[in-house]
């Protein structure tokens, strides 16, 4: 039976990492597998099934592994002891055809993470877009559309303060001049993003009961931890950005040192700043003002723990994807297309906040320098006079 509107998410995903690990620990016992396989060859692995494999399928179908002995010799453990004998017996009895076909689809798919990492939203990015942009709805719903998290290069000196620059033949956005265009716009963004995380956890739902992970084979959660593990990585990524660069009001709080008690009293407050501004892309926002921080012991330990992360949570997905079996390999171009068109829309949507967030950056005295256009020898000639004269800058290089 191939997949479409057979295959529908049960019950309402958990967004939470912790519900996940748990449900993914507890999923031996789920029956949810071999009921419905990808188009192209489920035809053949359904027939199979039930006439050369109907006593592993109906043991199966009990969800009572402890009444089975375990198959260590065929590679079977006490979590896959319902798993494993179908998986072995589908495979021995399809043909080597099927199986090739199967094995370019494993390759096409494990490459699928590194190309959606290079197609989505940095967490520098991401993260400015909830401490300046201060929209962490909008950023969640965006972490969850883009899976794969951009590759930043390791131990390497992060300068986020440098997307709010401004300079010459960069794109500006379209500015809404009435409240009833910013709510529309508003809308839209979020029902754009919406649509894209729905469409990323239909898509890890199927290939978790579509296919066998063959090294995570007793589990239908798979690819939905891959997925749902990119959303720590923003948040961490978020927490990054704030030892570095803030969003500010007034002039006081520049030079405000925030411990925890005030931090709490402030808490309302930033709240309440938060809930007025989520409703309202950056280009309709009031004007940003930011202070920067020089870096930190906490903030240098913290970015290369993200960076060592990104790398590790790429890895994974690899290992999760690459592992599918009993997929063909145009299955496995629609599944990859699928990602791509999520990724690029989160991107989307994600460079159109930061460029709103540029039209509307003031930048400090202490920060802003001035552009001048000079004619030498018919040419156009840019330079930048800043403010601090003869003031040499030394900066902490990782």
């Amino acid at each position: 039976m191939a997949l479409g509107a057979a295959l529908r998410p049960r019950g309402n995903v958990p967004l939470l990492l912790t519900g996940f690990l748990f449900i993914a620990s507890c999923s031996a016992a789920l029956t949810s597998q071999f009921q419905h396989f990808y188009p192209q060859h489920g035809r053949e692995y359904e027939y199979i099934l039930h006439h050369n494999c109907s006593q592993q399928f109906a043991n199966y179908l009990t969800g009572r592994p402890q009444d089975f002995p375990i198959d260590w010799l065929g590679g079977g453990s006490k979590f896959s002891v319902l798993v494993e004998p179908i998986v072995n017996c589908l495979l021995n009895n399809v043909s080597e055809y099927i199986k090739a076909a199967s094995s370019s689809a494993q390759v096409i798919l494990g490459v699928t993470p590194p190309l959606l990492a290079t197609l989505g939203a940095s967490t520098d990015e991401l993260a400015m877009l909830n401490v300046v942009g201060r929209r962490p709805l909008l950023a969640l719903l965006i972490s969850f559309g883009n899976p794969s998290v951009y590759m930043e290069r390791v131990f390497d000196f992060r300068q986020p303060e440098k997307i709010l620059q401004r300079s010459r033949g960069r794109y500006r956005p379209y500015v809404p001049d009435t409240t009833f265009k910013r709510w529309v716009l508003a809308g839209l963004q979020y029902a754009i993003a919406l649509g894209a995380a729905a469409n990323i956890a239909v898509l890890s739902w199927q290939l978790g009961v579509g296919t066998v992970c063959c090294w995570w084979p007793e589990t239908v959660f798979g690819p939905l931890v891959w997925t749902i593990l990119s959303i720590p990585i923003h948040l961490a990524g978020t927490f990054a950005i704030r030892l570095r660069v803030r969003r500010i009001e007034t002039d006081e709080e520049k030079h405000m040192d925030i411990r925890f008690p005030q931090w709490l009293r402030e808490l309302p407050k930033r709240l309440s700043g938060y809930y007025k501004s989520e409703w309202v892309p950056a280009v309709a926002q009031d004007k940003i003002r930011t202070v920067a921080f020089e870096e930190s012991k906490i903030y240098v330990a913290w970015s290369w723990l993200l960076s060592t992360a990104t790398v590790i949570h790429i890895l994974f997905g690899s290992l999760v994807l690459s592992g599918l079996l009993f997929i063909g390999p145009r299955d496995a171009l629609l599944v990859i297309f699928r990602y791509v068109v999520s990724v690029l829309v989160c991107r989307i949507l994600v460079t159109f906040e930061l460029a709103g967030m540029r039209a509307r950056y003031v930048p400090e005295p202490d920060q802003k320098g001035s552009f001048d256009v000079v004619n030498v020898e018919n040419k156009f000639i840019r330079q930048r006079h800043t403010t601090r004269e003869f003031e040499p800058r030394h900066e902490q290089t990782v």
